[in-house]
């Protein structure tokens, strides 16, 4: 029987430590427990491995797994006791074959709300809940997400662990729609404007 599983992108470049601290916090763990969760993968971004390996309970006579496909790095593998169970956790940088990672393993996507990977998600037909980096400089992403949660292609949030148990709860009651897989020129175009302010 497949393990449920939530998958979480920070994306590759910029550390997102406010969306993995929410998604391992007791609050969200007891949630995703309560929702018949048993394993997160969190795809942490470069320069974070310390602090998230600090953050769990690392288990270091786990088996390898065969979700480690595509893993850039030694994964680091561990789990978070709650009240009704052991979530399993693994953890890694990034990977060359995110598209397959995900979905091979999730059955739900927590993401940063960079175009990329919400597209990667919706594209293979995943569930979706987009968490907003509000901390960054020129920041687009609450458009885009805004776009995107408009639609009713996902659901969209600040990574505060209310906003997130919300939308965790919504997505298992909840349907989003389909992400149309026809090429949609009108639809990139206003993500394009959303990302880099252009006006024509």
């Amino acid at each position: 029987m497949p393990i449920k599983t939530i998958f979480v992108t920070c994306g590759a470049t910029v550390p997102f430590p406010q969306l993995v601290e929410a998604v391992l916090s007791p609050r969200i763990v007891e949630e995703l427990l309560n929702l018949g969760f048993k394993r997160i993968i969190v795809q942490f971004g470069r320069n974070y491995r310390e602090s998230f390996t600090q953050s769990i309970n690392v288990d270091q006579s786990l088996p390898p797994s065969q979700t480690y496909l595509g893993f850039n790095g030694d994964p680091v593998h561990g789990f978070s006791q709650g009240s009704s169970g052991k979530l399993e956790i693994i953890g890694f940088e990034y990977s060359t074959r995110i598209q397959d990672v995900i979905q091979e393993n999730a059955d739900l996507v927590i993401s940063h709300a960079g175009t990329g990977s919400i597209l990667d998600s919706l594209r293979l037909g995943k569930p979706l809940i987009v968490c907003v980096n509000d901390t960054l400089m020129d920041n687009h992403q609450q458009e885009i997400a805004d776009q995107f949660a408009s639609s009713n292609h996902l659901w969209a949030c600040l990574p505060r662990v209310d906003d997130v148990v919300q939308c965790l709860r919504r997505s298992q009651t909840e349907r989003t729609e389909p992400f149309p897989s026809a090429y949609n020129r009108n639809f990139e175009k206003a993500l394009e404007d959303l990302a880099y302010g252009t006006s024509n």
